[in-house]
């Protein structure tokens, strides 16, 4: 008991970090939800139809990226208001533009697709991913709009309905006997939620500056910021490539039960991350930002003080989860799912160092430094493909495969670590803006 005061007095002291808590209490919220409505899941849907959601949801998340083609990273970055409301215009645009194109490719290329992976089924509900990509990037877009506001109990609210909703209409739907379109349905639902929430919350702060809104100053800040979705877009493809690489492998080689019961591991083992390293970050970002364009003083302390904090904590959860999820499986989720709990062990290390490191690559956005971060992705991705290289040469089976991955793709997240360092260590400040920065000429006028 001792031990929890402390660990919660060390992630209180200071603004940064009770910034972290409204999030994390907001969060906290839906993840119990989602923690207690998953053994209902489980039952409700087998292994085999997790496995076709665990490729669709890889798929969005994949393509996603490209939602906004990175423009709302940017919209943190201006001093001026008027320009970062232009650059939200500029981002819903675009992922209205992008979900059309992805409709056209659905309708196109579905059944190979579905081949590809070995998930005959995934072709019945694969146009549904328009709808959730357009849901997916509104929310992500008006997201970053409410972090440069650091409206943080509006983010908060606005995941809560997203994920509650999601989970609810599951439940519903798999009640209903609907199969994998059950989960697919639902997770549309959480989108268009989640995104009309968010909207409503941030619209007020928005309408005000509508007469400020343009397409030349919308041209002028797409050039401004066109390293975003020239080399950032590639980092942050690779990145969620790198993330979602295991689940395509396992579901081409081991099949749709393997890859959902992977999903299953992935998704025990992501709440931490998500309660606690998808807050930090979002925080880290908002308060880097802001003191970059408000100050000189370099962001060293904040950057080790959440670096080491969040190491303490993650390790603490991580191996928690480790020693109680074989022995808890079974019982929680069902007599098919115990497998699951094996999968975890041997993906242990590679979400500790998710969960670490994530947060701190906000500062390839902070410093605008894209070809570091298009470095570390591809060093990251490398590492991935050496782990798939070396379970197809040596026929490994799928716990040993996942525990190559595990542990080739943590070096891939300690290499990230040290050019997010890199960049921080390296990049010059002025009082006007950014003047300098790795490999990148982001001093172009505003």
């Amino acid at each position: 008991m001792k031990l929890i005061k402390q660990l919660k007095a060390l992630m209180l002291k200071g603004n940064f970090f009770r910034n972290v808590s409204i999030l994390v209490s907001g969060t906290a919220l839906s993840l119990i939800v989602i923690v207690l409505t998953t053994p209902l899941l489980t039952r409700l849907y087998t292994p085999e139809e997790f496995g076709g959601y665990s490729i669709y949801v890889s798929i969005l998340y994949t393509t996603s990226v490209m939602a906004s083609l990175l423009y709302e990273s940017a919209i943190p970055l201006p001093k001026d208001e008027d320009d970062a409301v232009n650059l939200l215009s500029l981002s819903l645009i675009i992922v209205l533009g992008m979900s059309v194109l992805i409709l056209i490719g659905v309708w196109l290329f579905h059944q190979s697709i579905a081949s590809i992976v070995n998930i005959p089924h995934l072709g019945e509900y694969l146009w549904l991913l328009p709808l959730s990509l357009f849901g997916f990037g509104v929310f992500q877009v008006l997201n970053t709009w409410l972090i440069r506001r650091e409206a943080y109990p509006f983010m908060a609210k606005g995941k809560v309905f997203m994920n509650m909703s999601q989970v609810f209409s599951q439940i519903s739907l798999g009640l209903l006997q609907f199969g994998p379109v059950g989960l697919v349905a639902g997770e549309v639902m959480g989108r268009i939620v989640g995104s009309s929430t968010v909207l409503r919350l941030s619209f007020s702060s928005i309408r005000e500056r509508f007469n400020k809104i343009t397409l030349r100053k919308m041209g002028v800040l797409a050039n401004r910021y066109k390293y975003f979705p020239l080399i950032s877009s590639w980092s942050s493809i690779l990145s969620v490539a790198s993330g979602h690489l295991p689940v395509f492998f396992i579901a081409a080689s081991f099949g749709s039960k393997a890859a959902g019961l992977y999903m299953l591991g992935q998704r025990v083992l992501s709440i931490p991350d998500a309660l606690i390293g998808f807050s930090v970050k979002q925080v880290y970002f908002a308060s880097a930002t802001k003191q970059i364009r408000s100050t000189t003083t370099p962001l060293n302390s904040l950057f080790w003080q959440m670096v080491w904090k969040l190491s303490a904590v993650s390790c603490l959860i991580i191996c928690f989860i480790v020693l109680v999820a074989p022995w808890t499986f079974g019982h929680v989720f069902g007599e098919d799912w115990i497998e699951s709990g094996m999968y975890i062990q041997v993906m242990a290390i590679l979400f500790f160092f998710q969960m670490v490191v994530g947060p701190i690559t906000a500062n390839f956005y902070v410093f605008e430094a894209q070809r570091l971060h298009f470095l570390g992705e591809c060093i990251r991705f490398t590492f991935l493909l050496g782990a798939v290289w070396i379970s197809v040469n040596f026929q490994l089976s799928a716990i040993q495969t996942l525990l190559c991955l595990s542990v080739l793709g943590s070096f891939g997240y300690l290499v990230l670590a040290f050019l997010a360092w890199y960049a921080m260590k390296t990049k010059g400040v002025s009082q006007d803006g950014f003047e300098c920065e790795i490999g990148v000429e982001a001093s172009e006028a505003k």
